[in-house]
């Protein structure tokens, strides 16, 4: 959800965070240009649910890494006024698992309501528990689809299919994810597999020296 309460991609300040907004953007741009695609694959060449599944798990996995690493102090940081904190990106992502995968027919998350969604909290053991909650919903919801379910209709001009609104909900974790990426390095936090690799790298045997 932008800041102005729209699922697109925020508005940033500052020099950094303006080129994050375009890599973003150009991620995004990608995903959603030929949205009906997925919608339209033939039973049985591409099991687009599955493969949404899929790359839900992978964001998930890393989002909630990052949000383990970040301190509870950091979470009310942010890069710029009327920019998102760490903790409204986190729920942020959290509200659109949640919201976005109701708008595909399956039961929505009991009393979830968007608004003031992402001001809710800021305690990062509360936060990991619901962005962890959000993802199981959302991989869950998409499962529990059918096929013939990818291409009914949605009341979203911009996102006109089920098919359309579960690609929206995979890209739209993987553009916050690089976000909190972003907010992570930012606040000197290294994140957690890429500081693994770093890790792995050091410890390895070296060749033998002549």
């Amino acid at each position: 959800m932008s800041e102005n309460g729209g699922f697109h991609a925020p508005t940033h300040a500052g020099g950094n965070m303006k080129k994050l907004e375009l890599s973003l953007a150009t991620i995004v741009l990608m995903c959603a240009a030929t949205p009906r695609t997925f919608a339209q694959q033939a039973p049985g060449s591409f099991n687009a649910r599955q493969g949404a599944v899929a790359e839900l798990k992978e964001a998930q996995k890393e989002l909630v890494s990052l949000a383990q690493a970040m301190p509870q102090e950091k979470y009310t940081w942010r890069p710029g006024e009327g920019v998102r904190s760490v903790a409204e990106v986190y729920l942020h992502v959290a509200a659109g698992n949640f919201g976005l995968t109701a708008l595909t027919g399956v039961p929505g998350k009991p009393g979830f309501k968007f608004q003031g969604y992402e001001k809710s909290t800021t305690d990062k053991t509360q936060i990991i528990a619901q962005l962890t909650e959000s993802f199981e919903f959302a991989e869950n919801g998409i499962t529990s689809l059918s096929d013939a379910d990818l291409s009914k209709p949605v009341k979203w001009p911009q996102y006109p299919t089920v098919g359309d609104v579960v690609l929206h909900i995979v890209a739209h974790a993987h553009e916050h994810l690089g976000q909190s990426i972003a907010y992570a390095r930012m606040n000197g936090i290294v994140p957690p597999w890429t500081a693994e690799q770093q890790q792995q790298i050091r410890q390895a045997p070296r060749p033998p020296q002549n």
